[in-house]
Parts: structure tokens; sequence; C-alpha cells
């Protein structure tokens, strides 16, 4: 079933914006009087009367331009009254803030509940209760102060809040960039569904990420996910897949859960990418927004430690991915880059030596273009965390060092990618008990760097193999 365009171009791109409730502290009207809903942004509470420059009105009633959409965060035993103004004053949709309603189990604030979708119903539509709403880079949607303006490729519908805030702080934290985020708590009225529905057909929108902890109406879940697989990827993750998260999941959204058995079933049969953490879901989506994907399941490794490399090796072959042997003649392009002592001239390449040379003979990045072209392997996971050995080695003179490396090796990861078509995808890391401030600077340097380049970064080789199965997995059932 399609999704009403007309309601969703309300809900993502309102012409005016109410913050009822509105304070100097809450993170509604601090996200959006930084975004550019400002000049259309009217707050209400009698409390006030102005918060940073702009005036403060005493009920959505007194302001005198039309409003569309109306984020609530007022107390719960107020709402029915503030969503009868809400009405009279012809908004069209309004999100609920506000929690301590069915997910609390208490009769009489389910009853308050089912009064809410009662005064709703075919007046005005409802997003939540207890939900942060929507974050819609695009129209200046806000859930967070601090995410990202820009907009980008992946869409999340999430039925918790915090896991839609999260998404907004890595938006910023991991260079992702989002279409469109929503949260919809309790789904009094709009549900995953019905945001499902209409992502599916959203153009600005290339991957979906999908939290859900329970749903009323599975035949429709059903029908949505197969509709959004059918057009894009799908990543999801179910909470509540144990009986202490079952009963996690019924008080915070008030959900009925169902079986893990169900729901695997449900994701597997739609065609959906079924996750087990919110970690993986980000590094997921994250390979999904930056990567082709792979041929096959095949894995080139270029890392810095023979011993780890074993481990690595095994750590692949667990996760359904190979590491082939590379083909004759990328052994012996390699044999002609890389200097015998200290290096494993193998899949995964050990090749430690190489980073230490950047002037007129360092040639990381022929090494990274030699692996990358090799016909045996479909994708390329290039390692570092040489931070500290390159700072006792070469002292001040690091700083320009780490500059001349960083260019050498996304100049090698953007040849295997544009030139030969395969994913590649970087992991830096660092260990938070040995790294020092300065190690950490460098880190993040590296790591901004390859994600500024448009490639997925992980902190592991456990995230990205993680990552790169998931793309496999999903190249296998709809390629």
């Amino acid at each position: 079933m399609a999704a009403d365009t007309n309601l969703f171009e309300t809900i993502f791109y309102p012409r005016s914006v109410a913050v009822i409730g509105a304070s100097p502290f809450d993170l509604a009207t601090k996200a959006h009087m930084r975004t550019k809903i400002r000049d259309r942004l009217y707050l209400v509470n009698p409390k006030y009367q102005e918060i940073d420059g702009k005036p403060c009105y005493p009920s959505i009633l007194d302001v005198e331009a039309d409003i569309d959409y109306v984020i609530i965060g007022i107390s719960a035993t107020l709402l029915p009254q503030v969503l009868e103004d809400c009405i009279r004053k012809g908004v069209k949709v309004a999100q609920i803030f506000t929690a301590g309603f069915s997910e609390t189990g208490i009769p009489e604030r389910i009853a308050m509940e089912e009064e809410i979708k009662r005064l709703a119903r075919g007046r005005i539509r409802l997003i939540g209760p207890n939900c942060f709403g929507v974050y819609c880079p695009a129209s200046g949607l806000a859930i967070v102060p601090e995410a990202p303006t820009e907009p980008g490729r992946i869409g999340a519908v999430a039925q918790s809040g915090s896991v839609a805030e999260s998404f907004s702080y890595f938006a910023r934290t991991r260079n992702l960039r989002f279409s469109k985020v929503v949260s919809y708590g309790n789904a009094a009225d709009l549900d995953g569904a019905d945001f499902l529905e209409y992502l599916a057909d959203d153009a600005d929108t290339g991957i979906i990420a999908f939290y859900i902890e329970g749903a009323r109406d599975l035949t429709r879940l059903r029908a949505a996910l197969t509709r959004a697989a059918e057009r894009k990827p799908v990543v999801a993750i179910k909470g509540g897949m144990t009986e202490q998260g079952m009963r996690a999941a019924a008080s915070h959204t008030a959900s009925l859960a169902g079986s893990p058995a169900l729901w695997q079933a449900l994701f597997r049969q739609t065609g959906v990418l079924q996750v087990e953490s919110f970690e993986e879901m980000v590094q997921t989506v994250a390979a999904f927004d930056a990567s082709p994907l792979p041929r096959d399941r095949t894995m080139a490794l270029i890392t810095n430690s023979g011993g780890f490399s074993v481990i690595q090796t095994d750590l692949c072959l667990k996760s359904g991915i190979s590491v082939p042997r590379f083909t004759p003649e990328t052994l012996k392009a390699l044999a002609a880059l890389v200097p015998a002592a200290g290096t494993s001239m193998g899949n995964p390449l050990d090749a430690w030596p190489i980073y230490y040379n950047v002037g007129p003979s360092g040639n990381i990045a022929d090494i990274i273009r030699a692996v990358g072209t090799d016909g045996n392997i479909s994708t390329l996971v290039f390692q570092f965390d040489q931070f500290r050995y390159l700072r006792r080695i070469l002292g001040a003179g690091v700083g320009a060092h780490m500059a001349r490396l960083q260019e050498l090796i996304l100049d090698g990861c953007r040849h295997v990618r544009e030139q030969e078509g395969k994913p590649v995808v970087a992991v830096v890391s660092l260990d938070p008990y040995l790294e020092d401030e300065e190690d950490r600077h460098y880190n993040l340097a590296l790591k901004q760097g390859f994600a500024e380049a448009g490639f997925p970064v992980y902190a592991s080789l456990e995230g990205a193999v993680r990552a790169v199965a998931n793309l496999c997995r999903y190249g296998e059932r709809h390629g």
C-alpha cells in the first residue's frame, strides 16, 4: 500500500512548526532554534514571554500564523485539552514527546492514551506519544541540536526515541548523513508500517534502518517491509528477543513483542536484513551507504601484524568470509614493492614496514592497488593502528608524515573502489587504555580522512567483517 504523500510531506517538510511546552532548556526548542526552521518556528508556554529572542505565546490559539506541525512536551494530564486546542487551530500533525501513557501499564494511563486516540481520530494525525519525533536535515526538523544539517541517503524508523536520538548523534560522530529519521513511540496513530511505506518510495532515501519493539498489526507490517525491501536495503533490529527483553519492551513502548522465531521468519520472508545489535546496525548501514555490493565472499586484508593476521583470518572464516591466496601475478607485483624483512607476503598482507616510508620511494598506494586488483578477492579491508610506533620513531616529524601517509593510503583505496569497483573498508584502531591524547588526535584525523573520502570506517576488524558479511548476505538474496 502506498503512503499518503501529502500527509508525509507535511510531517517531514512542514511550512510551520510550534513547540508546545517550549523552554530555554528543552531539546526540541534548542534544536530547532539552530536550523532553517527557526524563522517558521513558534514557541508556546504561558510561563515565558520570550526565549532566545523569539516571542513565546500562552496558547497555540494565540499564534496568528497557520501551523502544520506541533511538538508537544507537557504533562500528560494536560494533553487532552492541548490537543483540542490544536484541532481548533487546524494543526495537521502533533508529535507527542510526553511519556506516561500505556507503556506504564497503569489502567488510568492506558485509558488516557485511548482518550487521546479518540480525540484525534479523523481530526489530527499523531506521532507518539512517548517519542522524540522527526529529524529531516533538508527541512530543518531536528531531534538534537548537534545533528548535521547536510542531508544524506540513510532513512531510519525507530520505535525508541533514544535509538533515533543516537542516529542523530552518530550522524555527527561517524560522518553518517540521513535523509529522514523518525521515532514513533507508542504508535497511538502512525506506526512503523506507515513510515516504512513512505520511505520505500522516497527518492531521497537509499537505505532504511529499522528498530522495532512490537507491532499491533503484523500483516500490515509484513506488507510494508516487503514493499520497502523490494526497493532498497532494509536493515532491522528487533528489541525484545528474550523473555526479559520482551518485558522491557512492554514497559518501554507498550509493545506486543511476539516470539523471536516469529520475527526472524518475518524478516527473512520479507527480504529484510536482521542484525543483532545497534552497533551492528550502524556498521552495516555505513557499509551500504558507502560501498558497492561485493561480488562474492572473498576478502583481502592489509594489516600490520603477522600474529594478529592469523586471528583475523579465523575471524573472517567464522563470519563466512573467505581469505583466499593472492594470484601469482599479485605475489610477483608485491615482491617488487614490499620489503621482505618484517612482512608476510600473503593474504592477509602483513606490511607494517611500508608505513614508515612516505618519501619518493614510498609505495603504499601501489601496494594497495596491487592487492585491490587481485582477481581472487572482491573486498579490501585496510587496517591501521601504528600511531604510537610512528611517534616513537619519527618524533616531531610524525605530523607531516601522517598527513602524507594518509594521502597515499587514500589514493590507493580510491583506485580500488573507483577503478576496480570493489568495496574498500577501513579499520582504524586505538587502544583507549594504552594510547594518549596525541595518538587519539592522529587516530581521529585518519578516521575523518577515510570518512570524508566516502569510505566506511570501523574501530575494530570484527565490526568491519560483520558489515561486509551483511553486504554479502544482502547481495546473495537480492543480487
